[in-house]
């Protein structure tokens, strides 16, 4: 039987399935994971059954009530009122006050009257980073995360900073112009993928593109550096505004962070630029962390 006060129970809440984390809050350790696969587009009553489920999978055989239920959520939502605002991603739960309803699914279970949290999951991300990860130690961190988007938090002081003149508007940098375009169009897997055809070749993914670099390849070589550098271009006014001590990346196309440090690294000389320890798993510490603070401005 664990101690139950000691405890966060935390979903991360995806477009084809949704996990569940039972998370030590003394030690910072994850000590249970379930994972339920349930569609985006599912009936609003289905995606909370589901998200009640996994929950209750990792709370199994554990005496009394956990400190919160931290969930970590795509955007755009509104996290203080529990409302999704996504037209993308699950129509059912659109405009709906989540809390609620959530509250009501679980309240003839042991997480009856928890307090429950939404967080976005890329800020989540950063924050699990700056709780337990790359990320410790440091007062001001950008996370960022590098996938199919492009995925930011900045933490100052552990708390989840998306308003004020240091950062761009709700803390996102994926919308921010850059060369003519969008920083995402620069920064992400499919960003690769474009620069390598550029160069004359068929397509290739950023993890086939990298292994090909890792193999020798010269021009593999050139589209990560090249990478690099555009990664700090978008990067360097931001952390000199936020003034960010360390920069965490995460997400798939950081996992080839060796072909592409040097140049990113060079760009950014007054931050330390290190790599997630967690990656996935980041999001659950994130939301574990959670202790009812709404993201703000810098004080």
């Amino acid at each position: 039987m664990f101690d139950s006060a000691a405890h966060a129970v935390t979903l991360d809440v995806g477009g084809s399935h949704v996990t569940a984390a039972l998370v030590h809050l003394a030690t910072r350790r994850i000590q249970r994971q379930a994972r339920l696969e349930v569609s985006h587009a599912a009936p609003q009553d289905a995606l909370l059954s589901a998200w009640t489920a996994a929950a209750l999978e990792v709370w199994k055989d554990v005496s009394g009530r956990p400190s919160h239920l931290g969930l970590a959520v795509p955007g755009p939502f509104e996290h203080h009122a529990g409302v999704s605002r996504m037209t993308h991603k699950f129509p059912a739960l659109l405009g709906v006050p989540l809390r609620p309803l959530l509250a009501h699914h679980v309240r003839e279970t042991p997480l009856s009257g928890v307090p429950i949290y939404f967080g976005n999951d890329a800020d989540l991300f950063a924050l699990g980073e700056w709780w337990a990860g790359a990320g410790r130690g440091s007062l001001r961190m950008i996370g960022l995360t590098l996938g199919t988007g492009l995925g930011s938090g900045f933490i100052a002081g552990g708390r989840i900073i998306t308003a004020g003149d240091e950062v761009p508007p709700g803390g996102e940098l994926w919308n921010r112009p850059f060369r003519g375009a969008i920083a995402e169009t620069f920064a992400c897997g499919a960003a690769l993928t474009r620069a390598w055809v550029a160069l004359g070749h068929g397509p290739l993914t950023a993890h086939d593109l990298a292994h090909r670099a890792l193999d020798g390849d010269a021009s593999a070589h050139s589209v990560f550096h090249a990478f690099g550098c555009d990664l700090a271009d978008i990067l360097q006014p931001w952390v000199e505004r936020f003034g960010a001590e360390r920069v965490v990346l995460g997400g798939n196309v950081s996992r080839a962070f060796d072909l592409f440090a040097p140049a990113l690294r060079s760009g950014l000389p007054s931050s330390e630029v290190r790599t997630s320890e967690h990656f996935e798993l980041a999001a659950p510490f994130g939301a574990a962390a959670l202790a009812g603070e709404e993201p703000q401005g810098v004080p």
